[in-house]
């Protein structure tokens, strides 16, 4: 089931997330991470399978929350992505999918980046929540949908 449009067009205006994630100590961690997404709001990334963030989703399904926004906006005109999920390890496509977006990665065959890509893991994020903030709309305007039953609401 695709995802709501302004979610979809919000993701496309941005590249960059931050992964909140809980280890297994109860300890939080933060991460800023380049993503791709798909249509059907699966948002994809990279990363060593050593960070903390990725011990943190190891190979099951973990809970996380994410935010997406611009750098330096002025409160009258802020507007950010919130969003609860499950991470995992990528499904099938999830290469093709970041490839797409970030082509350089794609043409760095030798070098710094081309030995750093030889050791990553492809992750996935699955929402279960989104909330879209735009202030241009009127202070603290949000949109929600949750996903549940195979749908958007």
């Amino acid at each position: 089931m695709p995802a709501p449009q302004p979610v979809l067009d919000f993701l496309a205006a941005h590249n960059t997330l931050t992964l909140a994630t809980i280890g297994p100590d109860g300890m939080p961690h933060a991460a800023a991470l380049f993503y791709a997404f798909t249509p059907d709001l699966r948002l994809i990334f990279l990363s060593d399978p050593k960070t903390r963030h990725a011990q943190h989703i190891g190979t099951g399904r973990a809970h996380v929350a994410a935010t997406i926004q611009a750098d330096g906006q002025k409160w009258q005109s802020i507007t950010g992505l919130q969003l609860h999920g499950i991470a995992s390890l990528a499904e099938q496509g999830a290469r093709e999918v970041y490839l797409a977006r970030f082509p350089f990665i794609y043409i760095a065959r030798t070098g710094p980046l081309a030995r750093a890509m030889s050791k990553v893991a492809f992750y996935q994020i699955v929402p279960t929540w989104v909330r879209l903030i735009d202030n241009r709309l009127g202070f603290g305007h949000k949109q929600e949908w949750r996903f549940d039953d195979g749908q958007w609401h």
